[in-house]
């Protein structure tokens, strides 16, 4: 009993190391030596090549009768007469092409199921901009959501501010202000946002130094962040200035030890709060930069708390993209710029997903810039 339940383990490893041959396979034919090895490596280290042989066959002839491969003719030439296998198997239907059947229903059911949007959507469905893709059928559908859902009054807000609430992904839309979206038939204006150019490496809250002096700068990573910040902090007067930060670029060692040093002198300001993206990249920024001036004798970088606790109780977390956006994360220094009570709150959601500071507007930024909290003694 206990054999048979092994050699049923062992025909069940094979059919699934076959089967990842299978869906990975690029081309639809696959050589008997790939199929042999694949077998032979899930076999007993005891069992003879005619052994395997037989089970590898065996199994072929059951993936066959399943519709998954097709068996050359066995009449033909095309068997091996040493080993009595195929010299090569066909597989029916690719990884590829299964994946581009499936994509295609997907597609269709997405325009046919859908309740388009009449002044702006159904054109576009049926037009030339209609998608053709999956991923910009499931971008239309969003819009479409969108559209149907937003108020007569929707505000203007700045374009990573709106992806990010109507995609997940605040770059969705990073470069609709040049080509709009679907052949040019939706523009930012269409969707209550607008474009934000690289701004000015920082933005003082006044030139009279009576009005900045005292007062903490706030350094913020991009430029549609540091849109909304400037115009939050111009109602609430709270920092100095907004300093733009630029992503990873603000390590540079040069800005942060002579540039932010500049600025402040010139402001008369006292301290700088930091705020970014709530992900383990967005983190080690602020952690670099603070090591730079650490060795230059200058004050550090604080951590912006209540924003990034803001951050999180808005809620526009996302899923990390495959091709980028590494999920490494240092846990001691996370818990060093955040505090243990919002580090725990990061650490245990970090894996799988990211915060991105687009998640709060100019409304949410007045009302934690407006609470006294950022006086640095």
């Amino acid at each position: 009993m206990w054999r048979t339940g092994k050699f049923a383990m062992i025909e069940s490893n094979i059919r699934n190391a076959l089967k990842i041959i299978f869906d990975t396979s690029k081309t639809k034919r696959i050589p008997e030596y790939l199929l042999f090895q694949s077998a032979k490596k899930e076999s007993l280290r005891d069992d003879s090549d005619l052994t395997i042989e037989k089970k590898l066959l065996q199994i072929l002839k059951q993936f066959a009768a399943e519709g998954i491969i097709k068996l050359p003719s066995e009449k033909g030439k095309k068997w091996n007469f040493k080993t009595q296998l195929p010299m090569e198997i066909t597989l029916v239907k690719t990884a590829e092409e299964e994946k581009k059947r499936k994509d295609k229903q997907q597609k269709e059911a997405i325009i046919n199921n859908t309740s388009w949007e009449p002044g702006k959507m159904i054109p576009i469905i049926h037009s030339r901009a209609c998608p053709n893709k999956l991923i910009d059928c499931r971008k239309a559908k969003a819009v479409n959501d969108y559209l149907l859902k937003r108020s007569a009054n929707q505000p203007m807000i700045p374009a990573r501010e709106r992806a990010l609430r109507i995609f997940r992904d605040e770059k969705a839309l990073d470069n609709v202000h040049k080509t709009g979206l679907f052949s040019g038939s939706i523009s930012l204006e269409d969707l209550d946002c607008f474009y934000c150019p690289e701004p000015i490496p920082f933005h003082p809250l006044s030139l009279d130094v009576k009005k900045t002096k005292g007062k903490p700068l706030l350094l913020v990573e991009n430029a549609n962040t540091y849109q909304s910040c400037r115009l939050a902090n111009e109602n609430t007067q709270t920092f100095a200035a907004l300093v733009y930060g630029k992503g990873a670029r603000a390590t540079c060692k040069t800005q942060v030890v002579e540039g932010i040093p500049d600025i402040e002198k010139q402001l008369q300001s006292c301290g700088i709060w930091y705020f970014g993206d709530l992900d383990p990249t967005g983190l080690a920024i602020p952690g670099t930069i603070n090591e730079f001036r650490k060795q230059a004798n200058l004050t550090l970088l604080q951590a912006a708390i209540p924003l990034y606790r803001a951050l999180i109780v808005k809620g526009y977390s996302v899923p990390y993209q495959k091709t980028s956006q590494p999920k490494f994360h240092d846990k001691d220094w996370a818990i060093q710029w955040l505090g243990e009570d919002l580090a725990e709150l990061y650490l245990e959601r970090v894996e799988c997903v990211r915060w991105p500071q687009e998640g709060l507007s100019q409304q949410d930024l007045e009302l934690v810039f407006m609470k006294n909290i950022w006086l640095v003694y």
